[in-house]
Formats: C-alpha cells, sequence, structure tokens
C-alpha cells in the first residue's frame, strides 16, 4: 500500500482526532492570515499617508551659535543681529541640485509703515495717537505664497487674485474694506525710521480672509492682528527690509519617513558653511498620522510571531499524545521492514490532508474576522485582489512549515525507539 493511501485512511478511520486537528488547524490558518491582512493593510495606509502628507524641513539661520549673532546695546535695548553668510537664492539651488527637493518657500519677515491715508485694522482704538502703532504693519515675503506656513496651516485663505510673478501684494478683504482698496490699486510700504531698505510701491495682486481664531485682539495692537499681515514678492521684501537673504526656507518632500536621512545628505554638500544653518525636520504631522498605524504594524508582526511559536508548541503537543496511542502500530510497520523515513512521511501527509481541508475553509471564516477588524478602525486602506492571493499563499506555506516542524518534533521520541523496545513496551 503507497504512503499516501496508508496516510488517506487514517484521517479517515480517526475521524475524531481528525476533526480535533482539523479545528486546531483552521484556527491556526486563520490568525496567520488575519495578521498577515493586518500589517499589509496597514503598510499601505503608511504609504498613503506619506504620499498624501508629504514631508519638509526647514533651514534658518543658526543663532544658537555665538559666532554667527553680534549683539549690541542701543537705547536701553540689547539688539541681536545675525552676522554668518546669508541663506540666499545661491545656497537653496545647491540644496536643491543635491537632495531630492520638489518645492521650497524662503520666507523673510518684518514690519515696515503704511502710508499714512490709510487705516488698519484696530480692535480696540488704544493706538489711535501712536503715529507708529497707528500705522505699522507686519510683512512677510514668500518665493511661494501658498506654501507659506499661515497659507498651508489655513490661518488664511486666498479667496481672490494671486501672486502675479512680478512686484506684488495680497493684503486682507478686512483691510481692503475699511480703505476701499481693490485687486490692482497700488499700496506704499516704508521701512521705520533707523532700519535699512527702501519704500517700495507694489500693485495689489490679491486678497485674503482670516480662518484662525485670534488671541487677545481687545488689547493687542494692529501689528499682531492678521488682518493687517501684507504679503509680499521677495524682490519687495529684499528691498524693503534690506536684507541679503531669507530667515529661513521651507524645502517639501515626497516621503516625509526619508526627511531625517535627505537633511543628513544635505549637510554634505559642498560649497556651504554649515555651521551658519540649523536644519529642522517638520514630520509633526506625518508623525501623527501614521504613529498609530505603525504601533498597529508593529502589533501586526508580534502577532504572527506569538502565533507561530504557539501554534507549534500546541500542535506538537496535541500529536505527541496522539503518538503515544499509535506506538503499537509503529512497532509493527517497524518490524515488517517499513523505514522510519517512511513512517515520518505518512505522519506529514496525514497533517497535509487535514491541513487542505483547513485552507478551503479558512477564507470563510477569516472574511467574518476580517470584517469585524475593517468595520472598526477607519485607517485601513482595502488590499486588492493580487495581494490577498499573495497572502493566502503565505498564509498556506507559513502553516505548512509550522505544521511539518511541529510533526518532526512531535515524532522525535518514537522515532529513536526500535521494534522490540516498542513491543516489549506495550506486552
Amino acid at each position: 500500500m503507497q504512503i499516501w493511501q496508508r496516510a488517506y485512511l487514517y484521517v479517515r478511520r480517526k475521524t475524531g482526532r481528525s476533526i480535533l486537528l482539523l479545528l486546531v488547524m483552521l484556527l491556526l490558518f486563520s490568525f496567520v492570515m488575519v495578521g498577515l491582512l493586518l500589517y499589509r493593510a496597514t503598510d499601505l495606509a503608511i504609504q498613503q499617508t506619506r504620499q498624501t502628507l508629504g514631508g519638509s524641513f526647514r533651514i534658518a539661520p543658526d543663532m544658537q551659535n555665538r559666532e554667527n549673532v553680534m549683539i549690541t546695546e542701543a537705547d536701553g535695548q540689547t539688539n541681536v543681529a545675525y552676522i554668518g553668510a546669508p541663506l540666499d537664492e545661491a545656497l537653496i539651488q545647491a540644496v536643491q541640485t543635491g537632495a531630492e527637493i520638489n518645492a521650497y518657500n524662503a520666507v523673510l519677515k518684518g514690519e515696515a509703515l503704511l502710508r499714512e491715508d490709510l487705516r488698519l485694522i484696530d480692535h480696540n482704538g488704544i493706538y489711535q495717537d501712536d503715529p507708529i502703532a497707528a500705522h505699522l504693519v507686519s510683512v512677510e515675503a514668500d518665493t511661494s505664497l501658498l506654501l507659506s506656513p499661515a497659507f498651508q496651516t489655513e490661518r488664511v485663505k486666498l479667496i481672490g487674485g494671486g501672486p502675479s510673478g512680478e512686484s506684488g501684494a495680497i493684503i486682507s478683504e478686512a483691510l481692503a474694506k475699511e480703505n476701499g482698496l481693490n485687486i490692482g490699486d497700488e499700496i506704499q510700504l516704508s521701512p521705520r525710521e533707523g532700519h535699512a531698505g527702501q519704500p517700495v510701491t507694489m500693485n495689489i495682486s490679491g486678497l485674503f480672509t482670516v480662518e484662525a481664531d485670534q488671541q487677545n485682539t481687545d488689547i493687542a495692537a494692529p501689528v499682531h492682528l492678521l488682518e493687517n499681515k501684507i504679503f509680499l514678492d521677495m524682490a519687495s521684501g529684499k528691498a524693503l527690509t534690506g536684507a541679503a537673504g531669507a530667515d529661513y526656507v521651507d524645502l517639501f518632500i515626497n516621503d516625509p519617513a526619508q526627511v531625517h536621512q535627505i537633511i543628513e545628505k544635505v549637510k554634505t554638500i559642498d560649497g556651504i558653511d554649515w555651521s551658519c544653518f540649523a536644519l529642522t525636520a517638520s514630520v509633526e504631522e506625518y508623525e501623527k498620522a501614521a504613529g498609530p498605524l505603525l504601533s498597529m504594524r508593529e502589533l501586526a508582526r508580534t502577532l504572527l510571531i506569538i502565533i507561530a511559536v504557539a501554534s507549534t508548541a500546541v500542535l506538537s503537543l496535541i500529536q505527541a499524545l496522539f503518538h503515544k496511542s499509535r506506538r503499537h502500530e509503529l512497532g509493527i510497520m517497524l518490524s515488517v521492514g517499513i523505514s522510519k523515513g517512511e513512517i515520518l512521511l505518512q505522519h506529514f501527509m496525514e497533517v497535509i490532508f487535514i491541513a487542505a481541508a483547513a485552507l478551503v475553509l479558512t477564507p470563510c471564516t477569516v472574511f467574518l474576522i476580517w470584517q469585524a477588524i475593517y468595520g472598526n478602525i477607519g485607517e485601513i486602506e482595502p488590499i486588492n485582489a493580487a495581494s490577498t492571493v499573495a497572502i493566502f499563499a503565505i498564509t498556506a506555506g507559513c502553516g505548512v512549515s509550522v505544521l511539518l516542524l511541529s510533526t518532526a518534533l512531535s515524532s522525535l521520541g518514537a522515532m529513536r525507539l526500535n521494534p522490540k523496545e516498542i513491543l516489549s513496551k506495550l506486552s
């Protein structure tokens, strides 16, 4: 009789044992497949999050390095000025050439005086008699306006016009209404007395609304209100402030998980005195969104390891108990010339027959479990058919490997005995 025939007949004859092994294997395959599905789904969700959010890092003058700053005293005030290498277009282009940068936005901030015939938004009237405070506005020059932190975080929202590619200013809708201004009108800004720079005249190229809640508006000076903030092009900003370079530059990449590696790569670019600059990663949004998914993926990996170890131990124990009752059969088979290798192969084939039946039933069980998981975790991405087939194949391979290992372990004791020892112990 062939080995596979003996294995098949044994499985049919020992119905109770076969059903018990079938249930254990069904649980094994189901948990393995659920673990793999969860791992794959969270991996897909992490990839989607990375593609959606992207990443960025910031280059700014390193004000912590004392060699980069000059401290002066004037009128009882301490002034700190940056004297290191400028954060200019040459540096930005060198970084873009040496790293995978999708876009960038250089930012220059300051304060300027709006011409005297225009009124600022003022919620309290405290500063109406102050000739400086009544006309002082905050200005921000950007190379890519919509990449400005104010627009990225939706504190302000563009509602009309936009960057014109030439000299232009974008002001708040409230400030425009207060002064009867429209897109295309001119405004003039001047540097404060004693500050570097020169007056600039620009056309209004766009309007924005303020979306953020502002604190302490009842005592805030007009310069601190978003309604009195004016966005400029970089050329006008440098002319107005007299600055040689930007205050900082944000550089954007596709993959937020690669930000730190790209920063290290950027620091190796030659021709730049990196002691003058600090580079910081901006991945808080990605880490906040991906954190639970990363934890879930790690949980799925740990679950698979525990299932593999526990399944091997449980199946080895169950089969070892079954083999004890088969010692008489084992002794007879050895005495009639059947080798230990053939006997072990028969044991393998018995569990393979049962495993095949368990695999057929596994998709039904997994479907019920997975639907419950998928319905309660909104971040999980759907898995396509190709991935599902691959996961089923991996499940089958892992399950069969565990079964073969447990069968080998459970048969070690019996395989070391010879026919006489086995039959003498049973007499």
